[in-house]
């Protein structure tokens, strides 16, 4: 017999990519008769990315559909896995949570959520929920790996930690982007879309784009590029702000009615010339006297209308040792240059809720024996190992895991994360593979994926306005989640039922989300579905459209007025005691005091050795996207390096080279290119898929996990914001032996 072909039944939907904070808009094919995807594309209609869209997204479909995803929750047996009910998972869980708090206290319980994590706004509110009631604080994230730095210093000046300043791209006449790549990793903590293209209308209207980093990255074909050696940025930011006061090009009306601290900046940057800077970032003094001229120049207006300047930094300053500091003179920088708050400058966006108000009680709390902080009620998690390994009462012995591969997004000397984890008596993995983690877990729970929920853009773009333009958008799902897979919101609701803990601190609302759980999957599908009810909540509370209302006349966003500035400043949407900007908050210029001179020592006595930085590819979102046949086909990542130390040390295109920092070591492949400083070399996150034994793809093409140079604990950690020192580490690359 002739088997016929089958005809699909195809159906085009409209939503937006969940990979990054970019939340690009997509148009989605879709065979309806048998839920698979069938092509995606840009949206060309979004009202912000406008038909952009990167590879990660429209190449989902491999990951969507891959082999390898777990499609029933699961219980490891030895080192076999067996397929488990959901009623027998939670039941088990459950138990062996309540046993570990009888035993050693709520802060036995720790829980772990990746970026993926962070993208879905309904799971925190019923993680939190479940693990208050638990009395337990032992929440750690990847965000003391890149962003949590951004927070500590924002509680400070601002008040709030979720103050988020972000550039007014489209209006400025001057922007300097420092340690970020956006072209290749989005932008950090706020919604750029198409940024390339933004930039280069930034040099048509006349104005400069100037990016500083030790590589010369990809989104510096729409600027001018500046090399500076890694985790020397607190130096530059130092003489840029003495030069700026120096020169008179500060506004003092702003400072005197706006802000506190001034005199005290001014006295700590004082030291720091743009001679002295250059001894040990490599920018030149008169290159740094330039862009200050520059700055000065787009910052003097005649009228609050007129362009401005506006300074921004990511990844590759946050991970490095004066993190916080770094932002604390870059946002002091952009506030008395008269550019803060306004046109053209840096603007605070207006988002659904008031995210500084709302997560006030989250800001910094001082609950660790060792001194560090918990910024936003984040641990830190340079210090996980410790907190699981060490012999003290109350220690770490039970993880839950979601969205997230530790194993490879943390620091992990010499594997030392590994061994933790593996003592640990219960781990649990929510993920759609199982990775690094869930190889080791003793349960693994399925996770929807984005396309199988609905949802609204990041907390930080929908709550907080974190977005250079404004809007919003609601998406429905664009698939069916398969039948014995869950949303995370779920699994959490269904826990805290069997450990008959009460959620919200209410009876009554603990006993609708029961409800909602019981009810939103039967045989009869979801019928009362919980999130979808929430963000119609949310969104008609903000005095927006519903989801419905959404869904079908807004379905590629709405726009929603420009945000003109000269709305935070003088308002009390400053969020300190007096309702000044706080130019000068004392832990960290305390913290400026304690390391600035001892750090430049440093580094004038090691500026021959080499520093290690990371870098983020286009197709690769952390481990995520590891598995996926249509992104990943190179079967390992490399060690760049400038060709004048490769030929100083001896290495050739291709070669293995060994790499050795005080923590750890590896043996990886070299690339030579002219794209890097010299004494520089960067090598690619989030590989090293070697032990996972749910990623087939991967296992086929492991790479390596440059986190195994990393140190950890208190000496490798920041202390004003916890964060992991995971750029600008010290090593030594030789011929491998």
């Amino acid at each position: 017999m002739h088997e016929v072909a089958r005809t699909m039944s195809v159906e085009t939907k409209i939503t937006f990519c969940r990979i990054c904070e970019a939340t690009c808009g997509l148009e989605v094919d879709v065979d309806t008769d048998a839920n698979r995807v069938v092509d995606i594309r840009p949206d060309k209609e979004h009202v912000v990315s406008k038909g952009y869209a990167c590879v990660k997204g429209t190449r989902w479909a491999a990951t969507q559909h891959s082999p390898d995803r777990v499609l029933h929750p699961m219980k490891r047996i030895g080192k076999e896995w067996h397929e488990i009910s959901w009623d027998q998972a939670i039941k088990e869980i459950a138990a062996k949570i309540a046993t570990q708090i009888e035993k050693h206290g709520p802060s036995t319980l720790a829980h772990f959520v990746g970026s993926a994590g962070g993208a879905i706004l309904m799971s925190p509110m019923f993680r939190v929920a479940l693990y208050e009631a638990l009395g337990t604080r032992r929440m750690y994230g990847t965000g003391t790996c890149d962003t949590m730095n951004k927070f500590r210093v924002n509680g400070e000046m601002y008040g709030a930690p979720m103050r988020l300043m972000y550039p007014d791209v489209d209006r400025t006449s001057f922007m300097m982007v420092i340690g970020g790549n956006p072209a290749v990793s989005g932008n950090t903590l706020y919604h750029l879309p198409r940024s390339q293209e933004r930039f280069a209308d930034v040099k048509k209207r006349g104005g400069r784009v100037v990016f500083l980093n030790p590589r010369k990255i990809e989104t510096a074909s729409s600027g001018e590029h500046i090399f500076i050696r890694p985790d020397t940025d607190v130096f530059f930011l130092a003489a840029f702000a003495n030069e700026l006061i120096r020169g008179g090009h500060v506004d003092r009306n702003r400072i005197e009615r706006h802000m506190v601290g001034f005199d005290v900046l001014a006295e700590k940057v004082a030291a720091w010339t743009p001679e002295r800077q250059a001894e040990v970032t490599g920018v030149p003094a008169e290159i740094l006297r330039d862009l200050v001229s520059a700055h000065a120049a787009a910052s003097e207006r005649s009228t609050p209308n007129d362009t401005g300047a506006a300074l921004y930094m990511a990844t590759g300053v946050n991970q490095g040792r004066s993190g916080s500091t770094c932002f604390w003179l870059l946002e002091s920088i952009n506030a008395i240059s008269g550019n803060l708050d306004r046109r053209g400058g840096t603007l605070l966006g207006s988002g659904l809720i008031d995210m500084g108000e709302a997560m006030g009680e989250l800001g910094l709390t001082y609950d660790r024996e060792d001194g560090l902080p918990t910024v936003s009620g984040i641990q830190p998690s340079g210090m996980l190992a410790d907190d699981i390994l060490n012999d003290a009462p109350g220690r770490v012995t039970a993880m839950i895991v979601e969205a997230s591969n530790p194993l490879l997004a943390c620091s992990n000397p010499n594997g030392r994360l590994d061994e933790a984890f593996e003592s640990l008596e219960l781990l649990v993995s929510i993920d759609l593979f199982r990775n690094e983690v869930g190889s080791i877990a003793h349960y693994v729970l399925p996770a929807e994926t984005w396309m199988e929920r609905p949802e609204m853009p990041y907390a930080l773009q929908s709550f907080a306005g974190a977005s250079a333009t404004p809007y919003i958008i609601y998406a429905d799902p664009v698939l069916e989640a398969p039948a014995d897979v869950r949303p995370e919101w779920w699994m959490y609701v269904r826990l805290a039922d069997a450990l008959g803990v009460t959620l919200f601190g209410k009876k009554s609302l603990s006993m609708l989300a029961k409800i909602y759980a019981r009810v939103a999957f039967t045989r009869l599908g979801r019928f009362l579905p919980g999130p979808e009810k929430l963000l119609d909540g949310m969104l008609k509370n903000a005095g927006m459209p519903g989801i419905k209302t959404m869904s079908r006349d807004h379905p590629h966003g709405l726009l929603l007025p420009e945000n003109e500035g000269n709305n935070f400043l003088g308002t009390d949407r400053v969020l300190t005691k007096d309702k000044k900007v706080n130019l000068a908050p004392a832990p960290v210029v305390a913290a400026f005091d304690e390391t600035a001179e001892d750090f430049f020592s440093e580094e004038i006595e090691q500026r021959e050795r080499i520093k290690l930085i990371g870098i983020r590819q286009i197709k690769r979102m952390n481990t995520a996207s590891s598995n996926s046949e249509a992104l990943v086909r190179e079967k390992t990542n490399y060690a760049y390096i400038s060709s004048e130390d490769a030929e100083r040390i001896g290495l050739t295109n291709g070669q293995l080279a060994d790499v050795r920092s005080e923590h750890g070591e590896i043996r990886i492949p070299v690339r030579i290119t002219n794209e890097m400083m010299p004494r520089t070399v960067a090598i690619p996150q989030c590989w090293g898929h070697s032990k996972a034994d749910g990623l087939s793809h991967a296992a086929q093409h492991p790479g390596v996990n440059s986190n195994l140079l990393a140190g950890d604990g208190l000496q490798n950690v920041e202390p004003l914001s916890g964060m992991s020192h995971l750029s600008g580490i010290l090593i030594d690359i030789r011929p491998a032996v």
